[in-house]
């Protein structure tokens, strides 16, 4: 009897000499007509000749996933045709997918054609590649140690000496910008400065996971011992102790282009280190996955192996600062199998993405947040992509000071574009579940969208008409398990948006009934208010000094 895989492979044998026979007798036939053919099927809205792909390699998807499960390797026969399985992603929780090499003698173009005829294909597709777009070309800041500036005179600031710099955290007009043009990252440090059991994955050109403003906050795979050889956790990576280099496959993903530690740091620099800058995150864990190459290149079957293990490992959120216009099926599936938050960049051409879509950032999936790049003063740069359907909010992206390889000869640098933008989301995303681990994707894309500060320059840019505000949106967080007091018919309110709540008795003012009451219900407070929300002396716990410290401010 035959076996399953050998069914199979025969078929997929008989698809391509199919192919190889209508090739050589010269059938008519366009590439305009293929990549028709081919978007009719897989949805896709760009043409094979307008997406630049990898020659001879195709990702098909079966029907049937269950018998094709176990098909990792090609049989001789389609060995020996010079086509046959090079990538098996069932072991990645992509039930029946595979990459596919076809032969240079049968063109992608056709053999796709032929394999979406096919009752048992889902689809076929190239492996489109993927590169970096950047507005322009990173300059470095007039001063490049990370001791060289003085730190910030503001109250809630940490020590890192750049962060006067940090106009995206703390806008103070530093860069001829608009006081307040800020995600509000001191009153959100106010209720949170992150978490170590938050895990971030950075999937871009790498980390360089050894920056000593980084290091303490990169994730470390708790279930491997370095250097042994030994895939001690089983998962499928030998000595993966800081994540995974999908290009060259092995497990060293430093960073050799500089894209993807910037935008770590934006996430995860360490914060209040006396050291550089901080990130969105003063704590939290930074998963390096390198699927691009120094030159910033890379493929979709890439980027589907880095999902996959971020999945794999427990990432609490994935920021993914790439894109373009190939919309491919097995990318988006990818992210469908993933109960995570995708931070996606809407992209670098200044266009309209409800008109001229851009992937991944404009799949529908309730776990995609689509990011464009705000300036200093709440405006629109030129470069940003921007969509009142498809992009949903805005966030600081024009002048971004992070970190940088320090291979590559400076550890900080200043960059711009919606690549810098989508960190600062996933960052405030990994903010929420520190101080909530239990939010689901919907439920963190809800919380930031619903909590943007709406901005005049936006309105019709973005689905929200806003740019992303930390300090409201943890505020927000923490009122949500706030109750009215005994006795009370309205919940505290935070006045001014700082996470504190200072209107105790829910009036819509602060005066001495509020000290009263606090006075009065100290121990209720205790035991069932959020410390965070109540801690008005900022000295971690509920206690007199903070009924002294809201009569002091009346």
């Amino acid at each position: 009897m035959i076996s399953q895989r050998e069914l199979w492979s025969s078929l997929f044998v008989f698809l391509l000499l199919i192919s190889a026979v209508v090739a050589h007798s010269g059938a008519d036939g366009t590439n305009s007509s293929i990549s028709n053919s081919v978007n009719a099927t897989s949805n896709s809205t760009t043409n094979l000749t307008d997406a630049p792909y990898v020659p001879g390699e195709i990702i098909i998807k079966y029907k049937n996933t269950d018998s094709v499960s176990a098909m990792s390797v090609p049989s001789a026969k389609l060995a020996s045709l010079g086509a046959g399985v090079s990538d098996d992603f069932s072991a990645e929780g992509l039930k029946g997918m595979q990459m596919i090499d076809v032969d240079t003698s049968i063109s992608v173009e056709k053999a796709i054609e032929e394999l979406n005829k096919s009752s048992y294909v889902a689809y076929a597709e190239p492996n489109y590649v993927i590169q970096l777009s950047l507005p322009s070309e990173p300059e470095l800041p007039n001063k490049t140690t990370a001791e060289s500036f003085g730190a910030e005179s503001v109250t809630g600031a940490p020590n890192d000496p750049r962060f006067s710099e940090q106009w995206a955290l703390s806008n103070t007009g530093q860069t001829s910008g608009t006081s307040g043009a800020d995600i509000g990252a001191l009153s959100a440090w106010s209720v949170s400065t992150g978490s170590d059991s938050i895990v971030v994955a950075v999937i871009d050109t790498g980390v360089d996971y050894t920056h000593p403003d980084l290091a303490a906050n990169i994730w470390t795979n708790p279930g491997e011992i370095a250097g042994n050889g030994i895939d001690d956790d089983g998962n499928g990576y030998i000595d993966d102790v800081h994540g995974w280099d999908f290009i060259n496959n092995d497990n060293d993903p430093m960073d050799d282009n500089g894209h993807g530690t910037h935008c770590a740091g934006v996430i995860g620099a360490v914060g209040n280190n006396g050291i550089g800058i901080s990130g969105v995150n003063q704590k939290v864990k930074i998963m390096p996955l390198k699927f691009l190459r120094a030159d910033g290149s890379g493929d979709v079957a890439a980027s589907l192996n880095a999902i996959a293990y971020a999945r794999k490992m427990g990432a609490n959120v994935i920021s993914c600062s790439w894109g373009g216009t190939a919309k491919s099926q097995a990318l988006e599936d990818a992210i469908s199998a993933t109960n995570t938050l995708f931070a996606c960049a809407a992209g670098n051409s200044g266009v309209n993405t409800d008109i001229i879509p851009q992937y991944p950032s404009c799949f529908t999936e309730a776990q995609v947040i689509s990011v464009a790049a705000s300036n200093a003063k709440d405006g629109v740069p030129s470069y940003s992509n921007y969509g009142p359907v498809s992009v949903d909010v805005a966030a600081p992206g024009d002048g971004i000071l992070s970190l940088y390889p320090t291979s590559l000869g400076s550890q900080y640098m200043s960059m711009k574009g919606t690549s810098m933008a989508t960190p600062h989301v996933a960052g405030l995303a990994a903010l929420l579940l520190s101080n909530k681990p239990g939010l689901t994707p919907a439920e963190l894309k809800s919380l930031i969208m619903s909590n943007v500060d709406t901005i005049s320059a936006w309105s019709g840019k973005t689905a929200t008409g806003g740019r992303i505000d930390a300090g409201k949106t943890l505020s927000a967080l923490s009122g949500s398990s706030v109750s009215a007091l005994p006795g009370q018919s309205n919940k505290p309110k935070d006045l001014n948006g700082d996470g504190v709540y200072d209107d105790i008795n829910g009036n819509g003012r602060r005066d001495y009934a509020d000290v009263s009451l606090y006075f009065q219900y100290l121990d209720w407070i205790k035991s069932n208010e959020p410390v965070t929300a109540f801690d008005i002396s900022g000295n971690g716990r509920i206690d007199y000094s903070d009924v002294v410290k809201l009569f002091q401010g009346i």
